[in-house]
């Protein structure tokens, strides 16, 4: 009889079956951490989308055409359009913008489009733009735009926006709370200014120094406040559309010399070099007198409040045959205009941090009326500024037509 002994494994064999059954352990942890990555992607990517369709402002992403490669729920409710609808399509096809007074924004002058473009653009707040729903109505929108960037290149934009009925509405209360508060104390402070004028004039005989000179405080203060009231109407009337323009055939270049005769006092005080330049083929342009009063008053009175004493002021007119324009110039050495605070230069109530100590009566609100009374003339207003080296305002206004008798 005969036995098969079992054969023992040598230990050349074993070593390599314990490579083998490393291996497979090996490749079983690699599948079984691949699958737990693709578990973490996963549950990242439905955490993120969930992020993002929970987002309460709408939410818009483009490629580098501007076409929508994704919408979050907000999008969908805000212009009642579905992710379906408009993926892939283009923006502008999408989600048309107006301006206030209802003129459809083209794509090019889009922030959207100006950011895919590389342009760095700053919001101008106080210039409202409204989007157009699928039904065809609109809203007043407030949006943040920005790039997305791959290695250094633009291959889209995100952007963020939000429906501001309801602040427009608030704002709208408040600017006509402003408007009848500034109607019923124009009437005290008028009688104020009148009473005083005539106590100094010694209508009711003759005060003492001291009495004089309080009454010259009096005086000085009502018209601060008279100036204060004034300027919150007129900013009043332009929140509200009530601001009229009334064009007529005007002589500039007597309008800016009566502006700067009436500045010669303060001029004078402060020893400033006051030059001019009025070219006399000036033509006699299209405007509202009144109103551009106000705005060259504004700039100058501003060139020579923020000018230290013995600087220079240059005001020029100049005729632009291409544009067809009247270009106003004024130029200061005075203190400019901080970089960082540059863009919020136009807007409400806003004053730049270098001059709040030097000047403490004013408002922050004449150069927004400026502004506002420029573009609503068809014309622009903007500025060059170094601090500590001057600034250079510009306003350019279109001659308008003007009657053949007024330019005889």
């Amino acid at each position: 009889m005969s036995f098969n002994t079992p054969r023992l494994e040598t230990a050349q064999e074993s070593a390599y079956k314990r490579d083998i059954e490393d291996s497979q352990a090996a490749i079983l942890n690699v599948l079984e951490d691949q699958k737990l990555d693709s578990e973490k992607i996963l549950k990242k990517k439905v955490i993120d989308e969930a992020i993002l369709a929970s987002i309460g402002d709408g939410l818009v992403v483009v490629d580098k055409e501007g076409r929508i490669t994704y919408v979050n729920q907000a999008f969908e409710k805000l212009v009642g359009w579905t992710s379906a609808e408009v993926l892939g399509k283009h923006f502008l096809e999408a989600v048309p913008r107006e301006d206030e007074k209802g003129n459809v924004v083209p794509f090019n002058e889009r922030i959207l489009s100006k950011v895919l473009s590389g342009e760095v653009v700053v919001a101008d707040l106080t210039n409202p733009f409204y989007y157009i729903r699928k039904d065809k109505s609109r809203f007043p929108t407030s949006s943040i735009v920005t790039s997305i960037l791959l290695d250094g290149e633009i291959i889209g934009v995100v952007e963020t926006f939000r429906d501001i009925t309801k602040e427009k509405e608030i704002d709208k209360a408040k600017t006509e709370f402003v408007s009848l508060a500034s109607h019923q104390l124009r009437t005290p402070l008028s009688t104020i200014n009148w009473y005083t004028e005539m106590l100094l004039s010694g209508d009711v005989g003759k005060f003492n120094a001291d009495q004089e000179r309080y009454l010259k405080e009096i005086y000085r203060g009502n018209k601060r406040m008279v100036s204060l009231v004034n300027a919150l109407l007129s900013v009043s009337r332009m929140d509200l559309g009530t601001f009229v323009l009334e064009p007529e055939p005007t002589d500039i270049i007597r309008l800016v010399q009566t502006v700067v005769d009436e500045q010669k006092f303060h001029i004078d005080r402060k020893k400033i070099a006051l030059s001019t330049h009025f070219p006399t083929a000036i033509p006699i342009i299209q405007a509202d007198g009144k109103l551009l009063s106000m705005v060259v008053q504004n700039l100058l009175s501003n060139a020579i409040k923020y000018t230290p004493e013995s600087g220079t002021v240059s005001v020029s007119l100049a005729l632009r045959e291409d544009t067809k324009t009247v270009l106003f110039t004024i130029a200061d050495s005075g203190y400019g205009i901080p970089q960082n605070q540059q863009d919020r230069i136009f807007t409400k109530l806003f004053r730049a941090d270098n001059v709040r100590g030097k000047d403490t009566e004013g408002t922050g609100l004449g150069l927004y009326i400026a502004k506002s009374i420029v573009d609503n003339s068809g014309g622009r207003l903007w500025f060059e500024s170094k601090e500590n080296h001057g600034t250079t305002f510009y306003l350019e206004l279109p001659r308008g037509t003007v009657p053949d008798a007024f330019t005889e």
